[in-house]
């Protein structure tokens, strides 16, 4: 015989418990938390955690006490000693997924789903020692309705020492025993269920500074949301260590910036936001509930992200499209999302706005700074924790004044434990597991978040020029400044004072030469990578074309007049431009070319309603097609973060007295902010937007006239723009250096 077929089953060393326990179990403090999630599952209203001596490693000891509805010997047989069981959350056999086995009394969704807590007491101790009297709970005949509750008339001991657990032995040669005692002069429970863990020969020596950490981790463990009689978590040292250990709560309420924002399961997002500050009323409070602007489904906006983010991964066309088929057609696999944010400023002037106790802030904001995420009323690890910057705030902030440091924020993330099962705990506890769902949960994050900063930062700019921070820099205010004192300086020799403010205006005048230069590569830039955006993806299908046989003359020919078209855009620009009559309707028709690809792939239509009898402008033909090109690309972006089967823009020229006037409307979701903050430098809505096109816009307007943003029916009717678009509309008005 030229095959040999053998078998045999996995025998695995004793010692692979104490390893799994290293491994699975990152640190002492998980440790303890893996514990309390297990007294958490068994109903305890409260679970004691005490160190008694420890300072001396010889006499340290951890307990663990709980008043739960404690462990059955059948459980402790075929649960607790069968690691990996899943007693908590079974899989379902015909549909694979897992069901969720509510406690008994409190009806709590176990959040230990993996059946390796337990692995916690190996990674603390060398030996344990565990007692438990369970309650004896019968439900009705095919129904979870308990018929019969009653105090079992026995207790449990059991008695473990890992050191038996050695590399010589297999697992199945040592035996696990324990006690079944029936005299109640015995117990340790004598009139109530519960569970104690004592822990002893402990693995490493506690230190003030540990202990303090699990302070920190204990009062995040549970969420904010629970009240002390639904569970609580009662830390003890046997000394002096968690002398002073104040309560995130007691800040909270002087944060100047909050939000409460929830998505349902079909993206509607119902978003509340605070400004306020305790010791300033001058700076004035702006509370947004209730506002349909911001009220909004975020579905879209996920979308786009998401698709961009597939992209970024090279998935090809085809793929894409139906992923986001699949996107669009189903609800958020794991529920609502509730979140709440918190965030403080901490320079000095900054605070003494809004707080009393600033060294108490940065107290606790070092401790617990960071966004957690709870499933109803307990944590998963390690979002929020300290140096965990999951959501990558720190380096929105380096990229984006309007964003703030992850140091700066105490946030919490609630979700539904029975809807989330689609996100998946490691079980090294290190977060989710990054699947496709996981995915979709950091996106809807980042996009509320953005939000957030993007309503903040206006606030906040506001907040600084009230305090004389935000403009005191700027070269225009510093030439303005010097003028005055010039002007008011008691020189006594005139000539000289007249030739210093001259100086001062060639200087100014030098500025705003440069400034203007300025624009024009700011504005070749963006036409030019729009342009060469599109070419790049033109290029592959021309390819395709070419190699197809029979060759298709009018495909090719189609595509050759579609790579001119994006040429010229990028050759309009280039060309030496100067103030000079250009035609309003040439230049908008070589913005739309430039994204005619966008706008065919988007299915976003437009409407050109030119006045051609007033046509002509005078203006430097590159400025004028970086600005429609601009205002194109806000449109085309939020038009794309919507669902609607008509999306569509509309501009129009028109001369209203003797200014001429370009007006471009969408039917998107039109704007939130004041144009004042629209022109902001770096002020943007848009995801990972930078913030300069409406400021660009802004600029280069001041020389011809002036741009506004419509807001009133009223206004768009007057123009005559058709009733369905009612989005952001922008007018442009020509009113100065015209012919």
């Amino acid at each position: 015989m030229s095959t040999i077929e053998k078998e045999k089953n996995f025998n695995p060393k004793a010692q692979i418990l104490t390893l799994l326990g290293n491994e699975l179990i990152k640190s002492p403090v998980m440790a303890i938390y893996e514990l309390v999630k297990n007294s958490y599952d068994a109903d305890a209203n409260k679970v004691d955690v005490k160190f008694r001596d420890v300072e001396d490693i010889d006499k340290a000891v951890i307990i663990i006490e709980d008043d739960g509805i404690g462990m059955t010997s059948e459980i402790i047989e075929d649960v607790w000693l069968e690691p990996g069981s899943d007693f908590r959350k079974p899989v379902n056999k015909r549909t694979g997924e897992r069901e969720i086995i509510r406690s008994a009394i409190y009806n709590r969704v176990p959040m230990g789903e993996k059946g390796v807590g337990r692995f916690a007491v190996h990674k603390l101790s060398n030996q344990i020692l565990l007692i438990t009297r369970p309650q004896i709970i019968k439900y009705k005949k095919n129904s979870k309705i308990i018929e019969s509750s009653k105090l079992a008339d026995y207790e449990i001991q059991l008695y473990i020492d890992w050191k038996d657990f050695n590399q010589s032995k297999h697992l199945s040669d040592v035996p696990i025993k324990w006690k079944i005692k029936r005299s109640l002069d015995d117990f340790r429970f004598k009139d109530k269920s519960g569970t104690y863990i004592r822990l002893s020969n402990l693995k490493e020596v506690w230190t003030k500074g540990m202990a303090r950490d699990l302070k920190i981790q204990t009062l995040s463990m549970l969420s904010p949301k629970v009240s002390e009689n639904q569970f609580s978590i009662n830390l003890n040292f046997d000394n002096k260590w968690l002398i002073d250990f104040p309560s995130v709560n007691k800040i909270l309420d002087e944060s100047p910036f909050k939000i409460t924002a929830f998505i349902d399961k079909d993206y509607n997002l119902d978003f509340e936001y605070t400004f306020a500050l305790k010791n300033n009323s001058e700076i004035g409070t702006r509370h947004i509930k209730d506002d349909p602007q911001y009220n909004q489904n975020i579905r879209g906006l996920v979308r786009k992200e998401y698709k961009s983010i597939l992209e970024k991964d090279e998935y090809d066309d085809s793929k894409i499209e139906k992923i986001l088929s699949e996107f669009d057609s189903k609800p958020i696999s794991f529920g609502g999302i509730l979140i709440e944010l918190n965030t403080f400023d901490l320079d000095i002037s900054s605070m003494r706005d809004y707080t009393d106790s600033p060294d108490l802030i940065k107290k606790i904001l070092k401790d617990h700074s960071g966004i957690k995420v709870f499933k109803n009323d307990l944590r998963i690890y390690d979002y929020g924790s300290p140096g965990n910057d999951w959501l990558g705030l720190d380096l929105e902030r380096i990229q984006n004044k309007k964003w703030f440091s992850n140091n700066n924020i105490i946030g919490y993330v609630y979700l539904d434990a029975e809807t989330s099962t689609s996100l998946v705990e490691k079980t090294n506890r290190e977060g989710f597991v990054e699947n496709q769902d996981y995915l979709n949960f950091y996106i809807i994050l980042k996009t509320i978040l953005n939000e957030f900063a993007t309503t903040r930062f206006v606030d906040r700019n506001k907040w600084l020029s009230f305090n004389q921070k935000s403009n005191k820099n700027l070269f225009d205010s510093k030439v303005s400044n010097l003028k005055t004192l010039l002007d008011s300086a008691d020189l006594s020799e005139e000539d000289t004072k007249r030739r210093l403010i001259d100086e001062v205006n060639k200087l100014e005048e030098k500025y705003e030469e440069d400034k203007q230069i300025l624009l024009i590569p700011a504005g070749v830039g963006m036409t030019a990578s729009v342009a060469l955006h599109e070419i790049e993806k033109l290029i592959p299908r021309m390819q395709e074309t070419v190699t197809e046989k029979p060759l298709n003359i009018n495909k090719i020919s189609d595509q050759v007049q579609e790579l001119k078209q994006y040429s010229d855009g990028i050759t309009s620009v280039l060309r030496k431009g100067g103030d000079k009559p250009v035609s309003i309707s040439e230049c908008i028709n070589i913005a739309l070319a430039n994204y005619k690809l966008q706008l065919k792939l988007r299915k976003i239509n437009f409407e050109l309603e030119f006045d051609d009898l007033h046509d002509t402008i005078k203006c430097d033909k590159r400025y004028f097609i970086t600005i429609a090109m601009n205002i194109l690309d806000n449109s085309i972006y939020w038009l794309d973060a919507i669902y609607s089967d008509d999306k569509s823009i509309f501009i129009k020229s028109f001369k209203e007295g003797d200014s001429t006037c370009v007006l471009f409307v969408d039917n998107g979701p039109g704007f939130k902010d004041d144009i004042s903050d629209l022109i902001r430098p770096f002020f943007s809505r848009k995801t990972n937007g930078i913030g300069i096109g409406l400021y660009l816009i802004d600029t280069i307007m001041m020389k011809y006239g002036k741009v506004d943003i419509i807001t009133e029916t009223e206004s768009l009717i007057k123009y005559g723009v058709p009733k369905k678009y009612n989005g952001a509309a922008i007018i442009l008005i020509f009113n100065k250096n015209q012919l």
